[in-house]
């Protein structure tokens, strides 16, 4: 049965999931789309999931030439983008034009989770862009950074090289944490609050709030790739030698082998952790591992580079197919060929979970949680009032964004916190003035909800 996957898989990659008493079957997707960013300059374009036929959208002005992307940050509306000459600039998608605000540091930089953009001059000096308001760190780096990883709180993880590797935790207000770490590929959580570094005997486990105390995992094998699912949870780690090893993150125990065909290079993850992308040595391919059942579901030829492979928010696959562009939908047995381009060229892609008339779309839901005449003001911290709720989890942050998510797709999401240590973080829609006006909402949602409502 085909029910909304996307949020399903949110759901079930969600610590401690509850119970869902209803489940909408309607068949209202999820916003998604796929921006094509001319890598020589011109026109940015949309293209429709899963299909690949191009929006009606495009650009209004025309774009300097490209290197990369730093991502979205859908809250504001915002692509980051970077040109060749290593410069910042912002790309509003609502109009479809470039921002006048230009950020130093493009060739390191990076864009947290939070929406939060991080930039490093030739001077080592790491400033912070929140809400385009520049703030600058009063300490500066020690040396340019390998890689950077935007965290919660306004804060910056950083990977220096050179003859020792050095870990940096950047805070607003307060000095810097550092630490020694082994060379090797390295990767962090979704919110910066644990690092693993693949080194080669072992993998390193390092919290950046204490980095003088790391948990080395030892590995046979050779270690030489390392990445977190979505939520965290878990860290998978690819070898030169035998299979693909999966890890608990909270008792760094091993948990599960994968065999594979070869020898595994990268490793990719999609949106919410329900499929890994593996990039064998030496081969322009990628295998899609399937993580609830930990073995391998495909193959498919394709070169790998910095932005594709990628795993849309609806399960669509997006590579490379000889010298232009393929869908597959993975939510479909076989994961048939759902769309194609004859010419992808050189430009870079960005799977967004956005479209022009997302909006739009979600407007019918907005005016059902108008108050009724009369009624007082509600809030899901509060008594009153009629709430869908879509998510229970333990992870605050995970809630949070979740309901930033919501929100990005026009939703009006909140989160509830817990009143008792049994309780979970509750990301709710509304409030609703009725019952019945909340459960209409909800069949129209098309994703899994309950009827939840505080004074009860």
């Amino acid at each position: 049965m085909r029910v909304w996957a996307g949020l399903t898989l949110i759901l079930a990659c969600s610590p401690d999931p509850q119970p869902v008493a209803r489940l909408s079957v309607t068949s209202v997707p999820p916003p998604s789309s796929l921006l094509r960013l001319p890598a020589a300059g011109g026109q940015a374009r949309l293209y429709h999931l899963p299909d690949l036929r191009q929006w009606t959208w495009e650009s209004s002005d025309t774009l300097p030439p490209l290197q990369g992307t730093l991502g979205a940050d859908l809250a504001s509306g915002l692509v980051y983008l970077v040109s060749r000459k290593g410069e910042v600039l912002s790309f509003d998608l609502q109009t479809a034009r470039t921002g006048r605000d230009r950020f130093g540091g493009g060739s390191t930089a990076a864009l947290g989770p939070d929406g939060t953009l991080y930039t490093v001059n030739d001077s080592l000096v790491v400033t912070q862009y929140l809400r385009r308001t520049p703030k600058r760190f009063p300490s500066r780096l020690s040396a340019r950074p390998r890689d950077l990883f935007g965290g919660r709180s306004s804060s910056l993880l950083t990977i220096s090289t050179g003859e020792t590797s050095q870990l940096t935790l950047l805070r607003p207000g307060e000095e810097p944490l550092t630490a020694s770490i082994p060379s090797g590929d390295a990767t962090a959580t979704l919110w910066g609050d644990l690092v693993a570094v693949a080194a080669d005997t072992s993998v390193l486990i390092v919290d950046p709030r204490m980095p003088d105390h790391p948990t080395s995992i030892r590995t046979s094998g050779h270690a030489r790739a390392v990445v977190f699912s979505p939520s965290g949870h878990r860290f998978y780690v690819a070898r030169r030698e035998g299979p693909l090893q999966v890890y608990n993150r909270f008792s760094r125990q091993l948990i599960g082998d994968i065999e594979l065909p070869g020898l595994a290079g990268a490793l990719r993850m999609d949106p919410f952790g329900r499929w890994l992308m593996v990039h064998p040595v030496g081969q322009d391919s990628v295998w899609l591992i399937n993580t609830v059942a930990n073995r391998i579901a495909g193959s498919f030829a394709t070169a790998w580079s910095r932005d594709l492979p990628a795993i849309t928010n609806r399960e669509v696959l997006i590579l490379r197919a000889g010298g232009g562009l393929a869908a597959h939908d993975l939510v479909r047995p076989g994961f048939p060929r759902s769309g194609a381009l004859a010419d992808a060229g050189p430009d870079i892609w960005l799977p967004l979970e956005w479209a022009p008339e997302s909006a739009g779309a979600a407007a019918p839901l907005l005016a059902s949680t108008k108050q009724a005449p009369g009624s007082g003001p509600a809030s899901p911290n509060g008594d009153e009032g009629v709430f869908l709720q879509v998510s229970s989890s333990q992870n605050p942050e995970w809630s949070r964004q979740l309901a930033r998510q919501l929100e990005q797709q026009g939703l009006p999401a909140s989160v509830v916190n817990p009143a008792s240590e049994e309780e979970g973080y509750r990301v709710v829609l509304g409030p609703f003035p009725t019952r019945e006006i909340a459960e209409s909402a909800g069949r129209r949602l098309g994703r899994p909800f309950f009827v939840y409502q505080p004074d009860r």
